[in-house]
This record gives structure tokens, C-alpha cells and sequence, in this order.
């Protein structure tokens, strides 16, 4: 009697760490699925930031002519910092 009792109680592990294996399975599997699924949302969000950046700089324009010269344009290079004869007065 004593061994089908200790029988009973081995299988009766296996199947709750059979369970528990599941149970952990099911579990890291729907964190990798949120990861990806996260993952591909910020590459999206990061990819429409940029885009606008890229927009902002493109609408950014420092170039220009001036009225006494040729219609060569001029170019501000903040490097040499700021010419104002590039920029005459009317």
C-alpha cells in the first residue's frame, strides 16, 4: 500500500512540474511576442522623428541673393560667423 501511495505522490509532482513548465512556456512566450511587438513601435515612432527632422532641416534655407551683385547666392557659414556686407541695406 505504502508504494502505490509514494507512486501516487511522484506522479502527482511530475504533472504539477509539468504544469509549472507550461505554465513558464506560455509566459515567456507572450513576453517575446511584447517585445517584438514593442520593438517594431518604437523603430516606427523613431523612424517618423527622423523623418521630421530630416523635413525641418530640407525647409531650413539660409541662402539667398543680393540686390548689387551678381545673381550668385550667398551662403551663411556659421564657421566664419557673421558678414554683414554679404547682407547689404537697402
Amino acid at each position: 500500500m505504502a508504494r502505490v501511495v509514494n507512486r501516487r505522490r511522484v506522479a502527482g509532482r511530475q504533472a504539477r512540474r509539468g504544469f509549472l513548465s507550461f505554465e513558464w512556456i506560455l509566459l515567456i512566450s507572450l513576453l517575446v511576442i511584447g517585445v517584438i511587438g514593442g520593438l517594431s513601435a518604437v523603430r516606427d515612432a523613431l523612424i517618423l522623428e527622423l523623418k521630421d527632422v530630416a523635413d525641418c532641416v530640407r525647409a531650413l534655407n539660409v541662402t539667398g541673393t543680393t540686390s548689387t551683385d551678381t545673381t550668385e547666392p550667398v551662403v551663411f557659414d556659421p564657421a566664419q560667423g557673421f558678414n554683414s556686407s554679404a547682407f547689404p541695406t537697402p
